[in-house]
């Protein structure tokens, strides 16, 4: 079983969506059962295929972790003072914070 979460609905591509969602539902072009159902499509289809076609790596080095939470299947770590590293194109960045949310790929039901 796949789980499908939700935390891309806050990138762009999914504000986008939500945001243009509601506009249909006030003008009355969809309802909102039918926006609910494009969310979760939306989860689905953005959930298969970062896990089915991004193989992109990168590496970091973070001078101090800050926090780090496990909840619901999911970590949570707070860097701060982070190397970013594309092992690929060799360059580095240095970011002042990074958040880093990890999410497990499957259930067992």
């Amino acid at each position: 079983m796949t789980l499908n979460y939700t935390m891309y609905r806050s990138t762009t591509l999914g504000d986008a969506l939500e945001r243009t969602l509601e506009d249909f539902i006030n003008d009355g072009s969809i309802t909102p059962h039918l926006a609910k159902r494009m969310l979760l499509n939306f989860d689905k289809a953005i959930n298969q295929k970062l896990n089915t076609q991004i193989n992109n790596k990168m590496q970091f080095k973070a001078e101090k972790l800050q926090a780090y939470r496990f909840c619901d299947n999911v970590w949570t770590f707070l860097m701060k003072d982070v190397d970013i590293r594309d092992p690929t194109a060799h360059y580095t960045v240095t970011v002042q914070r990074l958040k880093v949310v990890a999410c497990g790929a499957t259930s067992r039901g």
